[in-house]
């Protein structure tokens, strides 16, 4: 079971509030009736003593008058129930062999009261007796004193002792409120402004008043969220240089790819062209009508072609641009299927113009039926080109023997989500590394090959579309991406 601090410091408080309540209330007051007792005892009994003694005197000397004199000692104490002389007579059997010794109650102070020899106690009255022994006359003297002044005295003591408690109680109160607004209350707030931090508020500030080592935490605090948010800004300042970064790599590896790809059809048309100029020669020179038909034939081929590969040219240079546009909030219906198929030829066209001598094989799974979703083309674009290049540079490093590179690309849609699989036979991924690789800065590529940030921003595209992007690997066969996303329409 978890206990608060303030919990805890109230449960110590009320201890030891506790404690010395019942010492107060308890033990104090007992050890204070058993000395009380004592010393009336031992007070009564002195009495006792100084009476026998004045009587035991007053026998020896034959003086009678003194013996009363002796009794009348204690007469005027308050707290005197009764004095007492009592007689010892020896009571012999009929052989004289055995006796016992009977007590009578010789003189007695009042007269009225009336003493039981064999039982003095009483909770309201203590009995002492003193003995004296003179050849007149053996005996001894009972004092029986009343115990309502120990009475009173316990009762004030317990008075006493309830009106320590009480005020033990209420400072202990007091103590409980202050340790709690000077210890439980600031820590509790630091707790507060730590998990808004561990959220990622950067603005937790709390006030420092104490000169402690509250104080001094709360103050270290404070530095620490300081320290924090400048090297968060750094971070930040960092990272989206190093995307910026990314991009440009991105758009880098890609120019030599759409370069080589504009390349060609603009050597197409450039041939066309000439071929064209020729054969337009060819037909104003030329008499037979059949032979001009063939010509012009073989004219509209050639243009037929010269539109073609210029249209590839254009869809090459607006794949370009789509890649580098960075508007986050052009959502319109996207193709899943033609975005996938771009990125294939770009990606293969880049690591063509790369290494001249790689080759690969795409598998085109693609679901004709597909719907659209409702996203940014350029962003959805980027993630593929990612995920692509990947695939594409895992193909590249294999090495294995007897090896036929393979990349398959997987589309369908199921409960108004559209999937796309990417899958290729290279290296893998090894276990440790599957679960970091949408971390940012992390990258299973040599140093200086990449900045370990492409699937992180391509991470962070799908989940900003609604939907999901995760991997699968077996070391030595093979890495699968899954992505996920809604369609987006109702």
């Amino acid at each position: 079971m978890r206990i608060s601090l303030q919990s805890k410091i109230w449960i110590t408080v009320c201890t030891i509030v506790l404690l010395f309540s019942f010492f107060i209330l308890f033990y104090f007051p007992a050890q204070q009736e058993r000395y009380l007792i004592k010393n009336y005892n031992k007070e009564v009994s002195n009495l006792a003593g100084t009476v026998a003694l004045g009587v035991k005197i007053a026998l020896i000397e034959q003086n009678f008058e003194s013996v009363q004199t002796a009794m009348d000692f204690v007469k005027d104490d308050p707290h005197l129930k009764f004095v007492a002389m009592v007689q010892y007579d020896t009571v012999w059997n009929d052989s004289r062999i055995n006796f016992v010794i009977r007590k009578k109650i010789f003189r007695i102070y009042p007269d009225s009261v009336k003493v039981n020899l064999g039982n003095y106690n009483n909770d309201s009255l203590i009995v002492k007796s003193a003995e004296f022994v003179t050849p007149i006359l053996s005996g001894e003297i009972l004092l029986g004193f009343t115990t309502t002044e120990i009475v009173q005295s316990k009762r004030h003591v317990r008075a006493i002792s309830m009106i320590v408690s009480a005020v033990v109680f209420i400072i202990g109160i007091l103590i409980g409120f202050w340790l709690a607004r000077r210890i439980s209350v600031p820590v509790l707030a630091l707790r507060d402004a730590a998990e808004k931090v561990g959220e990622g508020d950067r603005s937790q500030f709390i006030k420092a008043s104490a000169k402690d080592e509250i104080g001094d935490l709360t103050r270290a605090f404070n530095k620490m969220v300081a320290d924090l948010k400048t090297a968060e800004d750094k971070v930040k300042s960092t990272q989206a240089q190093l995307v910026a970064s990314e991009k440009m790599a991105s758009l880098g590896q890609l120019t030599a790819g759409i370069a080589h790809e504009i390349k060609n059809p603009l050597n197409f048309i450039n041939n066309f062209s000439e071929l064209n100029t020729e054969l337009i020669q060819q037909i104003n020179d030329a008499v037979d009508e059949k032979e001009k038909h063939e010509l012009l034939e073989d004219l509209k081929v050639n243009m037929e072609k010269i539109n073609l590969y210029g249209k590839r040219a254009d869809n090459v240079i607006t794949a370009m641009l789509m890649h580098s546009r960075t508007l986050k909030e052009d959502l319109r219906p996207a193709d899943i299927n033609s975005l996938c198929d771009e990125a294939m030829n770009l990606t293969y066209l880049t690591a063509r113009a790369r290494e001249p001598g790689f080759y690969c094989t795409f598998e085109r799974n693609l679901d004709p039926d597909l719907p659209k979703v409702k996203a940014n083309a350029q962003d959805l674009s980027r993630v593929f080109l990612n995920i692509m290049s990947n695939a594409i540079y895992a193909v590249s490093v294999a090495g294995k023997k007897d090896y036929n590179p393979l990349i398959v690309v997987t589309t369908y849609a199921q409960n108004n989500v559209v999937h796309v699989i990417i899958k290729d036979n290279g290296n893998g991924i090894a276990p440790a590394a599957v679960s970091k690789v949408f971390e940012p800065f992390y990258t299973t590529k040599p140093t200086g090959q990449a900045t370990g940030l492409g699937l992180s921003i391509s991470y962070e595209i799908i989940k900003a579309h609604g939907g999901d992007i995760s991997v699968r690997s077996d070391e030595g066969v093979y890495t699968e991406f899954s992505v996920s996303i809604p369609v987006g329409y109702s």
